[in-house]
């Protein structure tokens, strides 16, 4: 078999398990982890039961390879402060640091918005299903911490922010306020209508957090 054959190949096996993600991502939203089974995914899918379990050995599986999807999504935004290089450019480092701070944060605002379902599935479906999910969490989580700590650590080389805090303490402090604030947004009705909801969370965070003196640290 040449390497084109073996390309086309190849590609149609992506492409199967892409099908196959979508379709779960849809039935579990839908129905629920608990309530689906691999019958409404390959049916959603247009697939023979058996084409799933070319790619996934059972029902969770899949369910973790979505989570592990969203949270590259939200890994991927939240890295564009810490572009050191990209930010601390001599004659305008703190104000290109704080638009950074502002684009992530808007970022994330957007993936949220626009996969309302795997917030939904990472949020409340997968809350204590298993030890292997909850690693997952947990992995996630430092992860974003320590990116969001370098992020802070440059803060307070660039003179913006106060030197006496622990950047991951403030890093997650940070973390679960914006997490937690847009969850309220999104599933809570009752939330009011706030205009420049995401600024006003990244002002709270970064201005509390400005030197004595600098009031126009915020973004």
């Amino acid at each position: 078999m040449g390497p084109r054959t073996r390309n086309r190949r190849d590609q149609a096996k992506d492409e199967r398990r892409a099908q196959l993600l979508q379709a779960a991502r849809q039935v579990f939203s839908t129905r629920g982890y608990h309530a689906a089974t691999v019958d409404d995914i390959t049916r959603a899918a247009g697939v023979a039961k058996g084409t799933f379990y070319l790619y996934f050995a059972e029902k969770r599986h899949i369910f973790y390879e979505l989570i592990a999807g969203f949270f590259e999504l939200l890994t991927r935004a939240s890295m564009s402060v810490s572009e050191v290089d990209a930010v601390a450019a001599p004659d305008n480092a703190p104000a290109g640091y704080l638009e950074r701070v502002m684009q992530a944060a808007e970022r994330l605002a957007v993936i949220f918005r626009e996969n309302r379902d795997l917030v939904r599935l990472t949020y409340r479906e997968s809350m204590g299903m298993d030890d292997h999910l909850e690693s997952m969490v947990r992995e996630f989580y430092r992860g974003m911490a320590r990116v969001e700590a370098d992020n802070l650590r440059l803060g307070v080389r660039l003179g913006l922010l106060r030197d006496d805090i622990d950047p991951l303490v403030a890093a997650y402090a940070h973390i679960g306020m914006v997490e937690r604030v847009l969850l309220t947004w999104m599933f809570d009705r009752s939330a009011p209508v706030v205009d420049g909801l995401v600024r006003q969370v990244i002002e709270l965070a970064y201005h509390g957090m400005a030197r004595p003196g600098r009031g126009g640290g915020a973004p």
